[in-house]
């Protein structure tokens, strides 16, 4: 069987719990229009999450209307059609000041969004996978130098395309060296294709599927150039990991790093209660949203699926497929924040989150991948953006902010100099309202 996909599209496109009822409603107000509402956030109303308790904004110096302002950008997403619901969520210096919803769940029956719905994260998920490989290299069992060939012998000998597209046979030299771990987690490998030419009946795991990389041409010479690898590169890389720790990719990511955290939404396959909590996709054509049914949607095309109510994967990638929730995304860069701790917990070290906010790339990112325009004066570490000048970057962070999208409009970042991070979860990608969102979130900063 071969999956073919195109990459660029990918990357462009490409009953719930009593308690999360209880907090998740208390957000919800009636759709007083088509869009829906958005809910302002007050410390009273704030859900309680673990570890980041409720504050005014002006307790940590934050303009006392910043809710108000991200209200008002969302509504007018919602009423130029641009969205269809989200929600959003800050929290500076450990406390949260922002939680809220926006729009509509389902559009046709007229249910407002609330707080506690799951999101597919896509490309959102390649963060998760850099903490987890960071663990791994803390343990001595992977170094960055490594070559690929030590835990998978089949990616030894790759090859560079140099002639050919997707109707012609490529023409191909070999590659001048071998790829490196750091290639993968850096997007500086050029393994940038899907997995194809796998035989008929080979089991839908990491184990088996990884080494049919082998089969990609390289699109140019390793360590040379910055091109985003959507997908094969760090799924290479959750295969590594899973070789190195004696655990499947979903396990170790359950284990070491959502039970630690506090991500009890966080997965690959969900649960009933899960599912039943997972937000619908819609896409806008023309005037009106078109629901797309699971079994359409890219993420399920590319994630083979079983075929019932609640359809489950056995293959675990590194690069997308995670569901979460702006609660547990907003603990996972809490932690990051906390160089590595949450909840008395320690995840990562203080020298693995430096690291993986480092620009280890040079002059090779160019801003080209899941961000949207302007996005120089930034670099590139571990499967994260980081931001090198706030000025010429054009964003709303400060200088070694860090952080990554996925390709339905999922955004989170972590800002230590601002001691900041946020949380944008939406289902259709608007590349200048991330951008905004940043704006009015720096812009409302006081000290």
């Amino acid at each position: 069987m071969t999956q073919r996909l195109d990459r660029r599209a990918f990357v462009s496109g490409a009953a719930a719990a009593a308690a999360g009822i209880a907090w998740g409603a208390a957000f919800a107000r009636g759709p007083g229009t088509r869009t829906g509402g958005t809910e302002a956030s007050r410390p009273g109303t704030l859900p309680s999450i673990p570890g980041v308790p409720a504050a005014g904004p002006e307790s940590v110096g934050v303009a006392p209307d910043l809710t108000a302002r991200i209200n008002a950008l969302m509504r007018r997403e919602l009423d130029a059609g641009r969205q269809s619901g989200g929600v959003t969520a800050v929290a500076r210096k450990g406390k949260l000041i922002h939680f809220a919803s926006h729009g509509l769940l389902d559009i046709e029956a007229g249910t407002p969004m609330t707080g506690d719905r799951l999101f597919r994260m896509m490309s959102s998920t390649k963060p998760v996978t850099g903490v987890a490989l960071l663990q791994q290299i803390e343990a001595g069992k992977i170094s960055l130098d490594d070559n690929v060939s030590t835990f998978i012998p089949e990616l030894k000998e790759m090859r560079v395309r140099v002639s050919g597209d997707a109707s012609t046979p490529p023409a191909t030299i070999p590659a001048n060296r071998e790829l490196t771990i750091k290639d993968l987690a850096t997007h500086t490998s050029g393994l940038n294709g899907f997995l194809t030419d796998i035989p008929q009946g080979t089991a839908n795991t990491l184990a088996a599927r990884i080494p049919y990389a082998k089969n990609i041409p390289l699109e140019f010479q390793p360590g040379s150039k910055w091109v985003y690898s959507a997908v094969t590169g760090p799924d290479v890389l959750a295969r590594v990991i899973e070789i190195s720790s004696g655990l499947t990719y979903d396990r170790y990511l359950k284990e070491r790093i959502f039970e630690p955290v506090g991500m009890r939404d966080t997965a690959f396959n969900l649960t009933d209660e899960q599912r039943a909590r997972l937000v619908p996709r819609y896409t806008r054509q023309g005037d009106a949203w078109h629901r797309e049914s699971g079994d359409i949607l890219l993420a399920e095309r590319l994630l083979a699926r079983s075929g019932d109510r609640n359809p489950q994967s056995t293959y675990f990638p590194g690069s997308f497929g995670l569901h979460s929730t702006a609660r547990d995304y907003l603990l996972f860069e809490t932690m990051l924040l906390n160089k590595g701790t949450i909840h008395g917990k320690r995840v990562l070290h203080p020298e693995s989150v430096a690291l993986m906010s480092s620009n280890l790339v040079g002059d090779l990112y160019t801003g080209h991948g899941a961000y949207p325009n302007p996005v120089e004066g930034t670099g590139f570490g571990v499967l994260v953006r980081t931001v090198l000048d706030p000025a010429t970057c054009g964003c709303g962070r400060k200088a070694g902010a860090f952080g990554w999208a996925g390709a339905y409009g999922t955004v989170s970042w972590t800002d230590p100099a601002n001691e900041l991070v946020a949380v944008f979860l939406v289902q259709q990608r608007v590349d200048a309202v991330e951008v905004e969102f940043e704006r009015i979130i720096a812009s409302a900063v006081t000290v």
